[in-house]
């Protein structure tokens, strides 16, 4: 993966550069950024660079060996450390997943943590980085490097490692293996220990400039400049939530409509109404009643937003903001925590495949009593 894939970041990526040019690579870097602003991408063309045997100025050649390898993603000195899930046929370390990790990079390099366990296993199951891993790591970075100067290992999401791992990585991080450059891709660090943070070198990938997106999303989709901006101000500098909206918006108007009938029949308590509302929607497939709930989660925070005369936090196309004057007065502090979280447990609860019509009826019974709380 070269770095003029990448979308934006122009200066971190003349940061990384920098570091291997005039030799300042450290053994461990921290790559530190929101979901969805290019981390792993960026990652990736870091390490193409560091293995490179023809480096360019700006970028690393694309056409040496170790160039074609690395973008297969099957070069023997770069290595990958992953979240995985349980799974009693197989050890749950990366190696057992390296194919469904290499097709999904190679389908989409901003896929999230959410894509990445549909891979796995349909979002069936939650995935870690769990002990077994631990030996995996310490043993290839102990490999002598079989092609290059370096040895370069990503980890991708070192915050779902679990204690005992995460020891393991702070002693590899206070002994490292000569030539070797490990790079955490994290998106956040709360859940870290201190000591592994003190111990990296880290650099905070920021949100992709909107300019930069919109130049990407006017060539892959036709949008009128309003749908384009409205998406690109939603996505807050993260393409796959400017691209979720893009995908919402197609349908943007029905799910309004659906939304503003699914309140007032729960404001009005008519629950046989909302049940054959649910009937309406799933008439269709169950993809939009997904779609419709996501919606559902954007537009309850934007009328929050507006409740707290945040104003400029919100964009609303003309209908969701008529509605929007009226409606927003009943989404307040006393009750945004349960209407949201109710939206999203039903979310969650129907990507596990739970019986999609009691969940509807939950969450009308659960809106019904947030209403209450005005």
């Amino acid at each position: 993966m070269l770095f003029s894939n990448i979308i934006g970041q122009k200066k971190v990526k003349n940061q990384l550069i920098s570091l291997v040019k005039d030799k300042r690579l450290s053994h461990a870097i921290m790559l530190r950024g929101k979901e969805g602003v290019g981390s792993l991408p960026l990652s990736i063309a870091f390490a193409q660079y560091i293995l490179c045997e023809n480096k360019q100025n700006n970028d690393a050649c694309g056409e040496c060996a170790a160039c074609k390898k690395v973008q297969k993603l099957i070069h023997p000195d770069l290595h990958f450390i992953f979240p995985v899930i349980k799974d009693g046929s197989k050890p749950s370390i990366s190696d057992y997943y390296i194919e469904d990790w290499r097709q999904l990079i190679k389908e989409n390099q901003y896929f999230t943590l959410n894509d990445w366990e549909y891979q796995l296993s349909e979002g069936k199951k939650k995935s870690a980085i769990y002990v077994d891993e631990s030996s995996e790591i310490i043993k290839k970075l102990n490999f002598k490097a079989f092609e290059s100067d370096y040895k370069v290992m990503i980890i991708w999401l070192p915050e779902k490692m679990n204690q005992q791992t995460a020891n393991k990585l702070l002693k590899t991080l206070e002994e490292p293996a000569e030539k070797t450059v490990l790079i955490l891709v994290a998106e956040n660090t709360d859940f870290m220990l201190s000591t592994i943070l003190s111990r990296v070198q880290q650099i905070k990938i920021p949100t992709i400039d909107k300019a930069d997106i919109k130049s990407y999303l006017s060539q892959k989709y036709s949008l009128s400049d309003d749908l384009l901006n409205f998406a690109i101000n939603y996505g807050k500098g993260s393409l796959p939530q400017t691209i979720n909206s893009i995908e919402t918006s197609e349908n943007q108007h029905q799910y309004f409509l659906w939304f503003t009938q699914l309140m007032r029949f729960n404001y009005a308590n008519k629950m046989l109404d909302t049940i054959n509302l649910t009937d309406e929607i799933l008439s269709q497939d169950k993809s939009q009643l997904q779609n419709f709930l996501k919606y559902a989660i954007r537009y309850i925070r934007d009328n929050f937003m507006l409740n707290q005369e945040q104003d400029k936090m919100v964009f609303l196309i003309e209908e969701e903001q008529e509605f929007a004057n009226k409606f927003s007065k009943f989404i307040t502090s006393n009750n945004i925590e349960k209407i949201y979280n109710t939206f999203n447990n039903t979310l969650i609860n129907i990507n596990k495949n739970a019986n999609v019509k009691i969940q509807m009826q939950i969450l009308s019974i659960e809106l019904v009593r947030a209403f209450s709380m005005v």
